[in-house]
């Protein structure tokens, strides 16, 4: 774990990291140190495994060999890593909603979440409206042959308006469910879910708490795209979480993580799996009685504790887009920057978010966390006012006249819809990309967090991309990519096979939204 770059740019994750490490844990960091060095085919989007004649791969410098087996060359290969990654997004949030609801419900009219252009356009090109069993119909028609280039363009653009239909129907569930009520007790016992939670587990643990009175803490960890708990600032990784007071985790089926089971076990946390062998109120109740026994037999209380909680409620900045308006045309406020994403462990950890961050405080712009960074915001707070000083408490006066903050929690994804709205507030009958806001994406690894740029770019918006994606192995196909995919909704994406350091997009962000505030 000593031979890679520096883990994260949170001081406190370096002391969690260690003291894990002087347990003999290297988690993912080490894990990712043994794979190295990563295969520059498969990096690049040059490797197939569409079929069993392979896998296959394509050399980059135009020699053999240049096909698979079936006669796809490097353009072909590469458009297939891509549409697999989004509709493997796609899926992932389409099994999260189908926990929260019962299946075969169809999707939601999303036409009128969108600017009437952007619905013109949409709708002439077929890809209005979105229906569940579009799910099966889509396919990379482009394998097939280089003629179906605009089929296959269309049908990425289809996945991601799908996945934000999916998205609407998880935030109407979460709605639903109800959040977790009151603050966390210091005293009490902490009880982690990972993965998505069923309405009925979720409405079982809160009633064995309320009935019998227990003190448990519940948390959630920002993977899951709608999650009644309270989010936990588990510094990038739910192995970390494990060293802050966690008495006992429960694993739902798509949590993810294989490692986490493991490393829980050996710290002696007490693991509890989400079969169909228990009733939702047996499994809740093992759980709980895990937690307050492990909590029972603590020796101390360790010197990681739980972070204080993120409140799970509607922003409060959702209901100043009046405010905000004025404050966009007289100069108050620069713009609005969306940062979304999650911890990769090929980078530093936070690192090029703060970056951002950093860039859109100095230019009054707000900042606007969701995902797997959301649940980071009290320590990436933390981070940026020590970075800027008295830069970030003058932002902090200057917005409470309007009564926002420089930074706003939105939680899982399931409040995209939402986000959506308040941004289409902000410029009435404006397309997405006039708004004066751009979509960023500094760091991720989910599939699920890739399908959600490409519905972002579906309904016209402007996305950044700080992550390198294996995307990049076609020249050709990165033009396509970067010019014709973006004209089918109205969208520009903004990103590179070399991927410019944190400062730079930075300032690559706050030039995308000056230039999209303009009509």
């Amino acid at each position: 774990m000593d031979g890679i770059h520096r883990k994260s740019a949170i001081y406190e994750t370096g002391e969690i990291i260690l003291s894990l490490f002087d347990q003999g844990e290297d988690l993912l960091w080490g894990r990712y140190e043994r794979q190295l060095p990563l295969c520059a085919f498969t990096d690049n989007g040059l490797n197939c495994r569409r079929c069993f004649n392979g896998p296959c791969r394509i050399n980059p410098f135009g020699d053999e060999p240049y096909q698979g087996v079936c006669g796809a060359d490097r353009d072909q290969i590469v458009m297939e890593t891509l549409f697999q990654a989004t509709l493997g997004g796609v899926l992932e949030t389409a099994r999260a909603l189908s926990i929260l609801e019962e299946p075969g419900a169809e999707l939601p009219d999303i036409s009128m979440d969108l600017p009437d252009k952007t619905r013109g356009r949409l709708s002439a090109a077929g890809l209005l409206p979105v229906r569940r069993s579009q799910l099966g119909e889509v396919q990379n028609s482009y394998f097939s042959h280089k003629g179906y280039l605009g089929r296959t363009l269309k049908d990425l653009i289809r996945l991601g308006l799908i996945h934000y239909a999916l998205l609407k129907r998880i935030g109407n569930a979460d709605d639903k469910q109800g959040g977790w009520e009151g603050s966390p007790d210091n005293g009490s016992a902490n009880l982690l879910f990972v993965g998505q939670p069923s309405a009925a587990l979720w409405g079982s643990l809160k009633k064995h708490i309320a009935e019998k009175n227990l003190k448990i803490n519940l948390w959630g960890n920002g993977s899951s795209p709608a999650s009644p708990f309270p989010l936990l600032a588990d510094h990038g990784t739910p192995e970390l979480a494990l060293a802050m007071n966690v008495d006992a985790l429960i694993l739902a089926p798509n949590a993810g993580l294989p490692s986490l089971g493991p490393l829980a076990e050996k710290l002696g946390i007490p693991v509890i799996l989400v079969d169909d062998s228990k009733t939702p109120e047996q499994t809740a109740a093992q759980a709980i009685d895990a937690a307050l026994r492990h909590k029972g037999n603590a020796i101390d209380a360790g010197p990681f504790p739980v972070p204080s909680r993120i409140p799970a409620k509607y922003p409060a900045l959702f209901e100043k887009s009046g405010a905000i308006k004025e404050a966009l045309k007289s100069g108050q406020v620069g713009g609005m920057a969306v940062i979304i994403g999650e911890g990769n462990v090929k980078q530093t950890l936070f690192e090029r978010t703060l970056s951002l961050m950093e860039k859109c405080i100095e230019q009054k712009c707000p900042v606007l966390l969701a995902g797997g960074l959301a649940a980071q915001s009290l320590l990436l707070e933390k981070e940026l006012k020590a970075r800027t000083g008295s830069i970030y408490s003058a932002r902090e006066k200057e917005l409470d006249s309007i009564g926002i903050a420089p930074l706003t929690c939105l939680g899982g994804f399931g409040r995209i819809p939402e986000l959506v709205a308040f941004l289409r507030n902000l410029g009435y009958r404006k397309e997405s990309a006039t708004l004066p806001a751009v979509i960023s994406f500094p760091e991720f690894h989910r599939t699920a967090t890739w399908a959600l740029a490409v519905s972002f770019l579906a309904l016209g918006f402007t996305v950044q991309i700080g992550t390198r994606l294996p995307f990049w192995g076609s020249p050709a196909l990165s033009e396509i990519l970067l010019k014709d995919w973006p004209e089918v909704s109205g969208g520009t994406l903004l990103a590179s096979a070399s991927l410019p350091d944190g400062q730079t997009q930075g300032q690559q962000l706050i030039s995308a939204i000056k230039a999209t505030g303009k009509e």
